[in-house]
Formats: C-alpha cells, structure tokens, sequence
C-alpha cells in the first residue's frame, strides 16, 4: 500500500501536537512496510527532500506575495496551491496511490482536489475545530469559513478519524457526520522518548529558585489553553505555600496578554516564560516538575498529559474534553473545573502537599497507560481505516456548491 500524507507541519517543523502526530504516524506506517509520502511546509535548514526512517518528506515554498500567518484563510489558500503543485507531480511520477490521509482544514483545498483529480480515497483526521476552540461560538468571519471548510473536509473524505469520544460526539452532532464514518482513535506516545535520562539540574538551577515546588506547563500559548486560569490561581498558591514557581513553555499569539496578567498581578518573580523546549530539556522539566497542570479550556485529547505520565510526573488537568477521558480522577490525576482558579488551586495544593497521593495517581498513571496509547496499535488501527476506505470506495464527481448553514448557537 502507498499513502499520501498531507500536513501542514512535520518535523522539524513543529507549531502543536499536530506535527509530532503525523511523524510517529509516517514512521510506524513505514515501519510496517506500507510506502509512506509526506508533503508539508518548509522549514528553515530542512531540506526541499529527504527519507527519513523509510518515510519520503517533500517540503514545499509558499507562492508569493508574502501573506502574513494570521491571515489565515488567505495564508492557507496560497498554501495548498504550493501543495498541489508538489502533489500533482508526485502522484504522476508513483503512478499509483491507495490513499490520500489529510490532517486538518489547513490542507483540505489540496486533498480535495486531489481525490477528485485522481479518483482516490481521501480519510480525514480531525484533531480540533474552530468551533471547540471558541467553546461554541465562531465569533468572526474567518471563524465561519473556517468552520465550513472543517465540514466540507468531513464531506468529502471517506473516513473520519478522530481522537476522542468527545469528538466524535462533536463530529457528529455540531457537523453532523454520520457516526457510522467516524472511527475515535487515540494519539499516541513514543514512551521510549520520555524515558530518557533528564537532567534536572539545568533546569531547576537556571529557572527556580532553590527549596522551590516547580508547577509546569508546556503548549502552545493560545487562549483556550487556560494557562490565565493557573496564573490566576496563583496567589491562591503562595498564600498557602509561598515557595512555588510557575513555569510556562511554549510560544503563541497570547503571550503578551499573559505576561500582562503576571505584571498586574505583582507575580514576575514566581511565573516564568521558557519560550520553545526541544525535547531533552521538555524531559528535563517533566522529570523535574513537582506537579503537571493541563488547564484547557478545549482540548480534543491533550498529549501533554500522556508525556507527563511517562515521566512520572504527577498531573492534574481541567475536567474537559479528551482530558477527562485519559485522567481518572483521584486514581491517574486530579481533575478541576475549567477556568476556575479556586478550583484549580485546591486540586494544585492537594498534590503539593500531599506525598502519598502523588505516589499513588503516579503510579497508577503509569499503569494505566499500558499499550492504549502504543504506536504500533494505533498504526495498525489507521491501517485498518485505510483498507476499509478503499475496499468500500465508490467514486462520486463533486457537486457539492454550498456548505450548510452554520449552527445557530454558534452565531446567534
């Protein structure tokens, strides 16, 4: 079997989960012998091609004139031109291609065409969509398109994948996609790479103070994060046990707005900004974290709980989501209520306090995760959605001119 891949990030291109996703993803597909072809966006140092660990990466140079990120729709048009164009060739050189795996809105123009150009079966991965991360709303113009191209990407494809339970319950009451075309398969974990050796000096030397609990978060600084709910909880924190730093890794467009909130709060001192963590120092701060907090707003499955887990790393998180899926509450973490920074600090300083309980949900945490969340099996899962995409397929010419109308409560 041959399968393209198309993604907007792979690495060492890496904006979220999303990329780190497709890698163990190609490389488990090529390790069970199926050819595996990726096209996604270039990247300083990286090369136009290469096979890495049996996976083909073709990386492709927007069209110019130069469109700034956040002009997203725009931004993601010229995109998919360039994939295309990449594409096309590709597929006429191989001859043939069994599937076409797309990751997301950002490339559904070019898997679309590219089903439609060749007859070939398009699957689907949904990892979030416009309308969770604005918890219900589509509040703008490119929130609405964006919204429409999610469904019309679920419309055209033969299969659906997701993450969770939670989203196949959006997936098929906000979109309404049949169940019967949604398969919920997990992200995954290379465990082998969060057990590496750490060394937890660096980093609690270079960013906390001596005798201090260190509180850690790594992702992607959006506002559905929630990284603002444990900032504010913060002085909740300090009155109880004044030796506690925050530390925050990752970047993003709500940076700004959180090292604000720090100032008004007077808390410069105890919440600290990283910035982007390669993956020894990433290891280095689980290993050494007192406490792992995932406070998301949204969150379709949250791989920054399973990282955690691996290493050991007690971990509590926002009861939401795929989140409430992976963490069993008082037995793998701790659970509070989204957004809530009371709730949020009781659930932090029980941990803090609390030795036996953090050797216990750590130890169970680790047991639980078993082989669920294992390479190998979710690859062969995938495999499997790709065989019954392409035993069942049945090519139809588009017609399709509209999407549907958007959902009331998301507009009204």
């Amino acid at each position: 079997m041959r399968v393209l891949l198309l993604s907007w990030e792979y690495p060492p291109r890496i904006v979220g989960g999303l990329g780190r996703h497709v890698y163990h993803l190609a490389t488990s597909l090529a390790a069970q012998g199926i050819k595996v072809h990726v096209v996604t966006k270039d990247h300083p140092g990286a090369p136009e091609y290469e096979e890495s660990e049996g996976v083909h990466v073709y990386r492709v140079v927007n069209y110019p004139p130069d469109i700034p990120q956040d002009e997203w729709v725009s931004w993601t048009l010229q995109f998919n031109v360039a994939l295309l164009e990449k594409a096309v060739a590709l597929i006429n050189d191989l001859k043939s291609v069994n599937v076409i795996h797309a990751h997301d809105w950002l490339v559904a123009h070019a898997a679309t065409s590219l089903k439609h150009a060749y007859k070939i079966p398009l699957v689907a991965t949904i990892h979030a969509t416009e309308y969770g991360r604005h918890q219900g709303h589509l509040p703008g113009p490119m929130n609405k398109l964006i919204h429409q191209v999610e469904w019309w990407l679920m419309f055209e494809s033969a299969r659906t994948i997701c993450c969770s339970q939670y989203m196949m319950d959006q997936l098929t009451d906000v979109f309404q996609l049949p169940p019967e075309k949604v398969e919920v398969i997990p992200n995954g974990i290379d465990r082998t790479s969060f057990k590496r050796d750490a060394t937890i000096d660096l980093c609690r030397k270079k960013y906390v103070p001596p005798g201090d609990k260190l509180v850690f978060f790594v992702g992607r600084l959006v506002y559905e994060k929630g990284v603002q709910t444990v900032i504010e909880a913060m002085p909740l924190i300090l009155k109880k046990i004044p030796n506690v730093t925050f530390v925050v890794a990752g970047s993003g467009p709500h940076l700004n707005q959180l090292k604000s909130l720090v100032s008004a709060l007077g808390l410069g001192e105890k919440i600290i900004f990283t910035g982007h963590l390669d993956t020894d120092a990433l290891c280095a701060f689980y290993k050494s974290a007192d406490l792992t907090v995932v406070p998301s707003l949204y969150e379709p499955f949250g791989m920054v709980v399973l990282e955690s887990m691996a290493m050991g790393t007690p971990t509590i998180v926002a009861d939401t989501g795929g989140l409430s899926e992976i963490v069993a509450h008082e037995e793998t973490g701790l659970k509070f209520e989204p957004g809530n920074p009371d709730s949020l600090a009781g659930a932090m300083l029980r941990v803090l306090e609390d030795p036996e309980l953090n050797a216990r949900i750590t130890s169970d945490a680790m047991s639980y995760m078993g082989d669920t969340y294992n390479w190998s099996q979710i690859t062969r899962r995938t495999l499997d959605v790709y065989r019954r995409a392409e035993r069942g397929y049945e090519y139809s010419p588009r017609t399709l001119k509209l999407c549907p109308p958007l959902p009331f409560d998301a507009t009204g």
